[in-house]
């Protein structure tokens, strides 16, 4: 179970917890250790990625009074993400249009799966105030309270460890994408934040999930070959048969095999591995593959 933090507890709002990355990793990787627990109204969390002092994004969980739509007054509860210090930072996303009361744009930041690419192929959007679940409960209305956001399910499920894909730019303009990973739970109303990662190279993308380095797939040769694993097993069929380098590394960052591959097909047994997920990398010259198998 998380652990509640306030607002108090947090009053800098920046965070640099117990950073995790590997010595040959590309990636920054941080574990908030124990997870942060926005359960309660005016209750907010910040994530300085650059350290310069400055939250790049802040959560927050809010319960007002306000109006909306046509004039009419509306309790609302939300969780809200933004995107802070400089307007080259940006949250992936989607925005809609409500034309009453002259009118308002939301934005509505994406749920991203384990193992999708956050980079270039997305929208980001810089707004303080994205959506990510919210309740608008109309005092006039007869009919049951409204929803908005991606983050909240309205068949009632609760959303657990799913990713958000971001954009910054720090100070030497240099722009980088990574991920943070959150769940949002009791009907919308509880945030947990547990931990964030972005790639260090500039304009690289990353994986969502993935402590390690990623594979720059904007121009580099791509070896071609089948992985997969089953069971306790990774299988790999390799188009040719030529001495081809493999690498394979956990999500922490811990390369736990290393060996060249002659034949066309090779079946590495992972018996004596912990059940997980972990990235494949095959190198053959200046060709590259990385993959993620699941390992039972």
């Amino acid at each position: 179970m998380a652990n509640k933090f306030s607002l108090l507890q947090y009053s800098t709002a920046a965070v640099a917890l117990l950073g995790v990355t590997a010595a040959s990793s590309q990636v920054v990787y941080t574990d908030i250790d124990p997870d942060v627990v926005l359960d309660e109204p005016d209750e907010m969390f910040g994530i300085d990625l650059d350290d310069d002092g400055l939250n790049d994004f802040n959560f927050f969980n809010e319960s007002f009074t306000t109006t909306v739509f046509y004039g009419d007054l509306a309790n609302v509860k939300a969780l809200f993400v933004g995107a802070f210090d400089t307007m080259l930072n940006g949250i992936a996303g989607s925005t809609g249009f409500l034309s009453g009361g002259g009118g308002y744009t939301y934005y509505r930041p994406y749920i991203i799966q384990d193992g999708e690419i956050i980079g270039g192929a997305f929208n980001f959007y810089n707004n303080n105030y994205q959506t990510l679940a919210m309740e608008i409960d109309e005092f006039s209305s007869p009919f049951p309270p409204t929803h908005n956001g991606n983050w909240y399910y309205f068949y009632g499920g609760e959303v657990i460890e799913k990713f958000l894909g971001i954009s910054f730019t720090d100070e030497d303009n240099i722009k980088r994408y990574g991920w943070i990973r959150c769940s949002v739970i009791d009907s919308g109303r509880t945030l947990i934040i547990h931990d964030y990662a972005y790639e260090l190279q500039p304009d690289y993308p990353i994986i969502a999930g993935d402590t390690v380095s990623y594979v720059d797939i904007k121009g580099q040769p791509s070896l071609v070959a089948t992985v997969y694993s089953f069971n306790k097993a990774v299988y790999i069929n390799l188009q040719i048969q030529t001495p081809t380098q493999l690498t394979i590394v956990d999500l922490n960052g811990q390369t736990i095999l290393a060996k060249t591959l002659y034949h066309q097909v090779e079946i590495v047994e992972m018996n004596y591995f912990p059940k997980g997920i972990y990235l494949v990398t095959l190198k053959e010259g200046e060709k590259l593959l990385t993959a993620k198998v699941a390992i039972e």
